[in-house]
């Protein structure tokens, strides 16, 4: 047998985990498992997660929706793709595969012992998307997968109820954001680089002599920037940037600490002095020029994204408690034969 250990972290909804390999035995309904080499069928357990086992079917069906969403996309030679010594993205997605069908069964057990259950409509959901999926599936898709509308319906139940289980979790985070911590401004900017690579790809490095006079440089195209009617015309033709409009707020990197906490402190219309930062492994001379000292839609966005990432991080920290006592296998002789 091959025992993985997941990682603490959240169903396929909103993220994967990394697994790490062992060897171990499972019990399952008070026998030992055993698969034989090449005599897997549709029922074949293949894999435990705790005193619950997973049919090679149900994989199988998994399989089919990363089949569905990235094929359409990139074609069914994605999987043979290179990413590594001896690895392949079709290595990845089985790795993938089994991080799913375990935190949907791990999330599925703590929702049964908290009597947290789906309603007559949710369940009506899991059934349509799962007759819809049948339905656009093809024989040979269908043979292949193991599809049916039962088997696809306890999927889509199982992802239906991982989220209401998200939800539930994360009840308690803190949704309260202030404007501050959230506010976004609009910016452009000019760019006059002393290191790094620049927007034609081309090496810069400078000695102190080199340094002085593009700053020198820097303050001259600061005074003419002053007197345009156009910045953004102007910052086009001077910058070494690749570009030359972003919006940020006090948690982004764009353009470096230095060059972030002036525009933050910017008014609309106003334009900096010239500023030295370092973002991205690039350093050089900024000059600013606040287009909105608050993108309302932006914050908003930014406030969204504040309050999910401290619903996340809750989450994390719940699954990983539920996941402690699991003890998750995958039958050796079916992993080295399991293809996406």
């Amino acid at each position: 047998m091959k025992k993985f250990k997941p990682a603490a972290v959240i169903c396929i909804f909103i993220v994967l985990c990394v697994m790490t390999a062992g060897c171990s035995k499972k019990s399952i309904g008070g026998r030992s498992v055993r698969l034989e080499s090449g005599d897997i069928t549709e029922n074949s357990i293949v894999i435990t997660i705790g005193n619950t086992g997973v049919k090679y079917s149900e994989v199988k069906n998994y399989c089919y929706l990363l089949k569905c969403q990235y094929e359409g996309i990139y074609g069914n030679k994605l999987w043979d793709y290179s990413i590594g010594e001896d690895t392949t993205i079709g290595d990845e997605a089985k790795q993938e595969v089994v991080n799913m069908i375990t935190q949907l069964r791990v999330i599925k057990k703590t929702a049964q012992e908290q009597e947290i259950t789906l309603t007559a409509d949710e369940r009506d959901e899991a059934l349509q998307q799962a007759e819809e999926l049948i339905a656009a599936a093809g024989a040979k898709d269908k043979e292949e997968y193991c599809l049916s509308i039962q088997g696809l319906a306890e999927l889509y139940e199982d992802n239906i109820l991982a989220e209401k289980m998200f939800y539930i979790a994360t009840d308690e985070a803190n949704t309260k954001v202030s404007d501050d911590e959230a506010r976004q401004v609009d910016i452009q900017y000019i760019q006059i680089m002393t290191s790094g690579t620049d927007r034609n790809g081309n090496k810069v490095t400078m000695d102190e002599k080199t340094k002085y006079l593009t700053l020198k440089r820097a303050k001259k195209l600061r005074k003419e920037a002053a007197n345009t009617d156009d910045f953004e015309s102007f910052a086009q033709e001077n910058t070494d940037s690749s570009q030359i409009s972003v919006t940020i707020g006090k948690d982004s990197d764009i353009l470096g600490g230095s060059a972030t906490d002036t525009a933050l402190k910017m008014s609309k219309g106003e334009i900096s002095s010239v500023i030295e930062s370092s973002a991205g492994g690039n350093t050089g001379y900024y000059i600013l020029y606040c287009v909105n000292d608050n993108n309302e839609d932006a914050t908003y966005k930014r406030k969204e994204e504040i309050i999910e990432n401290r619903q996340t991080n809750m989450f994390r920290e719940k699954y990983a408690e539920w996941l402690e006592e699991a003890d998750v296998n995958i039958s050796q002789d079916f992993w080295e034969n399991f293809k996406i």
